[in-house]
């Protein structure tokens, strides 16, 4: 992963999270790397986020220390100060007072933290071979049910492929489970005329 995908793989979420309180503790005295009006980002906030918000610990390492990450890290800074800007400046122009953004605020935070829930039920999964062999066998006898008549590739010359596969339903597997969890333990009720079908 490059310095600049690490950028853009955590500035959206960085938003969010500035906006939703990641905020420092009271005790924090480490430096003030960049300030939007009142707003301050030390260099505490920025480890935290980055280490936080990072897949892997030792790309987000690297992206903290390496000198050629210099410019990323200057252009994460400067991104992340802009959207302090943006949310003081929305402050001022009474933005969080209006109904219709704090209904969009809402929705932006439920998908933040569904998909915080899902990344960390994934976190650290890497499937078997017998995982991606048992998906590999599964795609091919839905091609053969589709009538396909074309012979699907060897196993080992598509197996890197398939891990990829997996990780996606996985995360479909993931999220189903999670909305039974969520139904579970917080009853959703609608009313006649508003109900999906089935329900």
């Amino acid at each position: 992963m490059t310095n600049r995908s690490i950028i853009t793989g955590l500035a959206l979420p960085a938003a969010l999270a500035l906006t939703l309180g990641c905020g420092k503790a009271p005790q924090d005295k480490s430096q003030v790397i960049a300030t939007a009006g009142s707003e301050k980002i030390t260099e505490t906030d920025f480890k935290e986020l980055v280490n936080a918000l990072s897949p892997d610990a030792a790309k987000a390492t690297a992206f903290l220390q390496d000198p050629a990450a210099r410019e990323a890290r200057a252009e994460l800074a400067d991104q992340l100060a802009m959207q302090k800007a943006i949310v003081a400046y929305a402050n001022l122009q009474g933005l969080p007072k209006d109904p219709l953004i704090q209904r969009q605020l809402e929705r932006a935070q439920a998908q933040v933290y569904f998909q915080s829930m899902i990344q960390k039920r994934l976190a650290g999964a890497e499937p078997t071979d017998a995982q991606l062999q048992a998906l590999y066998d599964e795609r091919v006898a839905a091609m053969k049910a589709q009538g396909q008549t074309t012979a699907a590739p060897p196993f080992e010359q598509v197996k890197s492929q398939l891990p990829n596969l997996w990780r996606q339903q996985r995360t479909q597997e993931i999220t189903q489970e999670l909305q039974k969890e969520i139904r579970a333990r917080i009853p959703i009720t609608l009313a006649d005329g508003y109900k999906p079908v089935g329900q």
